[in-house]
């Protein structure tokens, strides 16, 4: 197989032998090592097939022998770049559609979600927060780590509790594992509503069940807030005082799946702590590469066997792949390592910049901490409360309005109200 793609690489000729002494005209050719195969012989002629350098050898020979030759047929690599540069449009024609296609191959066109379990995750809120992670429609799928995205999944979000990502050619699939904590309501025989975060209450709105709050009471977790119960007055509806409250309905009519909105004002403060000052590296310019190549499992050092000359530094790694097709990845990849020296220096940070970055952290975690129907209901106050020993600690407060109630399942646990 070797000596085929090495005969092709170099080009070989069909020659046709006439004339003359032909014997002679071998035995001259075994003198200067010119490799003969295939060879026919006829009374009158002879042919046979030989490599494209040693054709520019013949002509001592062929005089010497008294022989005539003739080239009946060419074939290799030489030969055919020979035609394809009369034709550069097709060629570059052919280069760009293997650039398209290797390009195109190259990227993710498709990510699916397939979700298993109650049914209550969103399919968009798994592709939003896998598009952090870098898995998105468009992405290249060098830099797609899927063990990095069912980390980054698992960590995010919450409700899930086992995810994959398989990558099949162009397509990528996001497999999660709802879990199942929290029976669906249309399964449970008694479900009631219950606080999940201390507040005060704004707003009820209740659906079915008995809500047990009203504006203005202050919840804290765990609370009930709707019970799963239709209550009656046995005698009928009681007549209606001016100023005076309806007594409470005592008589249970049947138990439901209590489904309310109850939005309570919550508050929230954080503690932040950063350094004073912090060291700032600079490069000084002096940069130090290292080349590897890694095949098929071993790593050969091409540039920059040494070690590092520099005290202080900082790596950068870069690695190029000629790029992948489907399920098929090359076992040759490139790793430039590139050292940069950097100088460190201590500089100081001004405390409104630190009161920045702990505002910036804490719109950061209530943004994934609320809901698309929560609000942030008082500006965020941020302010200095401890400075001492090269840091300074920063308190964030903020006041929202988000919805609080969270299902339940359990028994009945209050008698009317």
């Amino acid at each position: 197989m070797l000596r085929r793609i090495l005969r092709y690489a170099l080009g070989t000729l069909r020659i046709e032998v006439s004339g003359g002494a032909v014997e002679q005209f071998l035995n001259l050719c075994l003198e200067a090592d010119i490799r003969l195969w295939d060879v026919r012989r006829w009374p009158e002629r002879m042919q046979a097939t030989m490599m494209l350098p040693d054709f520019f050898h013949l002509r001592p020979i062929a005089r010497a022998s008294r022989c005539r030759v003739r080239v009946r047929e060419r074939r290799g690599l030489p030969f055919l770049a020979r035609r394809v540069r009369r034709r550069p449009f097709l060629l570059a024609g052919a280069v760009g559609g293997l650039a398209v296609l290797v390009w195109a191959g190259s990227h993710l066109w498709v990510v699916d979600v397939r979700i298993s379990g109650p049914g209550f995750l969103d399919p968009r809120a798994v592709l939003a927060v896998a598009a952090e992670a870098g898995l998105r429609r468009g992405a290249w799928k060098a830099r797609v780590d899927p063990d990095q995205v069912e980390q980054h999944l698992k960590a995010k979000v919450e409700e899930i509790s086992w995810a994959v990502v398989r990558v099949d050619g162009t397509r990528a699939v996001i497999e999660v594992v709802e879990k199942g904590a929290v029976t669906p309501p249309d399964q449970a025989l008694c479900v009631h509503l219950v606080a999940r975060k201390s507040g005060v209450v704004e707003q009820v709105i209740p659906f079915q069940g008995e809500p047990l709050v009203k504006k203005g009471d202050v919840v804290q977790a765990g609370d009930m807030l709707v019970e799963c119960a239709l209550r009656y007055w046995a005698g009928g509806r009681p007549a209606v005082i001016p100023g005076m409250p309806l007594p409470p309905r005592e008589d249970l009519a049947r138990t439901v799946v209590a489904q309310a909105t109850v939005r309570a004002r919550v508050a929230y403060q954080q503690y932040y702590e950063y350094p004073l000052v912090e060291e700032v590296k600079e490069p000084t310019g002096r940069r130090y590469a290292q080349w590897v190549l890694n095949w098929n499992g071993r790593s050969i050092i091409l540039r920059g066997r040494g070690p590092v000359p520099y005290a202080d530094y900082e790596v950068s790694t870069r690695t190029i792949s000629p790029g992948e097709w489907r399920n098929w990845k090359p076992p040759v990849e490139l790793v430039i390592r590139e050292v940069a020296e950097v100088t460190t220096r201590a500089e100081p940070v001004p405390v409104d910049v630190l009161t920045e970055r702990a505002r910036a952290a804490m719109e950061r975690r209530l943004a994934w901490m609320l809901g698309p129907n929560d609000r942030i209901a008082t500006p965020l106050q941020a302010r200095v409360v401890q400075q001492e020993g090269g840091y300074a600690g920063i308190l964030v407060t903020v006041e929202t309005i988000e919805e609080v109630s969270a299902p339940l399942e359990g028994p009945m646990i209050t008698m009317g109200r």
